[in-house]
């Protein structure tokens, strides 16, 4: 009987979530202009510009202009780009092809393929050298290693691939100064939409983040199992792993030594993670999932967010910036600099500019 109980309550679930995904599609108005307002400053011909990270002179956005990422949305490429914020312009990034040094032995790339970007990271090696490493799910699941280097123009060149196709589903990557790298597993690669839906209200452990190092070992860290790992940054200062939890609406601080949380920020459906200025900046999502479904096919998902500044030694709030985004897309990355919040989206033709002199 409780079994039965049980199969009836699941059965009712699913076509609860069905209904939630029939009754919200397609309810978002699209976006006719390019128009900034009074909250948002927004600048536009990207691609789901879904993560950014500053270069070193901070004159230039390196985007990662994101294509897809099934189940939620169809896979196809995307692209890596440049967006200069002198002239708030936006330019292709140059990309020539090196050896494969900075990735496994068994992992190659045809450059003549586009790439599949989603999480990006920078850091500035021990031998001085700038590595990025890009999240791609296109046409196979890989971290790609590139160097960033200065000649007339800020230019990319592929240094390595790690290959974990079929073994991994990663969402962000963060680097160490030494070339290895955590990544946050989200779920298998046969994780279907009404799973994540009913992940929204079970909060079931999906993932967990796996740490690659240069001998081409892959170790998955359990202590950090969640529901949809997503946004993650390491704060190598602190020996500390900072990671988002997208469905268990959380942010939680590892002690990377003990494996101990040392902090953890509930909030609704957290994205992505930038450390930078000494604070943990965590965007997340101010609607719910089912919300979200109402984005349907417009390129523009104008829904509420938030980026929230964090403390790096318990992740208690500083201060948080809400963003109505009537003119924008929903933020996944929320990066300071120069007074401004350079904000990205996962579902938007544009990247917007946010005042950090106004907060919640």
């Amino acid at each position: 009987m409780k079994k039965r109980t049980i199969a009836i309550l699941g059965t009712l679930s699913l076509s609860f979530i069905a209904f939630l995904w029939l009754g919200n599609n397609n309810n978002i108005e699209p976006l006719d202009e390019c128009k900034s307002n009074e909250e948002l400053k927004v600048y536009c011909d990207f691609m789901n510009p879904e993560d950014l990270a500053l270069t070193p002179d901070g004159n230039f956005l390196i985007v990662a202009e994101f294509g897809g990422m099934a189940p939620l949305v169809e896979m196809t490429s995307g692209k890596l780009s440049f967006f200069n914020l002198n002239d708030k312009s936006r330019t292709s990034a140059k990309i020539t092809f090196g050896k494969n040094e900075w990735g496994s032995e068994d992992c190659f790339r045809d450059p003549n393929i586009p790439f599949g970007p989603h999480g990006i990271d920078l850091v500035q090696r021990k031998d001085g050298k700038l590595q990025l490493a890009v999240v791609s799910h296109y046409p196979n699941e890989s971290i790609e290693m590139f160097e960033l280097f200065e000649k007339n123009n800020w230019m990319l060149e592929w240094r390595g691939c790690i290959d974990v196709n079929g073994q991994y589903y990663f969402n962000d990557v963060s680097l160490d100064t030494s070339g290895n790298f955590y990544a946050s597993h989200m779920f298998e690669s046969d994780f279907s939409l009404i799973k994540a839906l009913w992940n929204v209200f079970a909060k079931s452990d999906t993932g967990m983040v796996v740490k690659w190092t240069q001998d081409n070992k892959l170790e998955e860290l359990n202590y950090t199992a969640g529901s949809f790992p997503n946004g993650i940054a390491l704060d190598q200062k602190n020996n500390n792993l900072i990671v988002n939890y997208n469905l268990g609406d959380k942010t939680v601080l590892f002690d990377l030594g003990s494996k101990k949380s040392l902090g953890v920020y509930k909030h609704n459906s957290p994205d992505n993670v930038i450390i930078k200025d000494g604070f943990a900046w965590v965007t997340n999502h101010d609607h719910s999932v089912t919300e979200s479904l109402g984005c349907g096919e417009v390129v523009n998902c104008t829904l509420p967010f938030s980026v929230n500044k964090l403390s790096l030694l318990d992740l208690s709030l500083v201060e948080s910036f809400k963003f109505k985004s009537n003119n924008m897309g929903v933020g996944t990355v929320g990066l300071p600099h120069n007074g401004s919040l350079w904000i990205g989206s996962y579902h938007s033709d544009r990247l917007a500019e946010g005042s950090l002199s106004i907060s919640d």
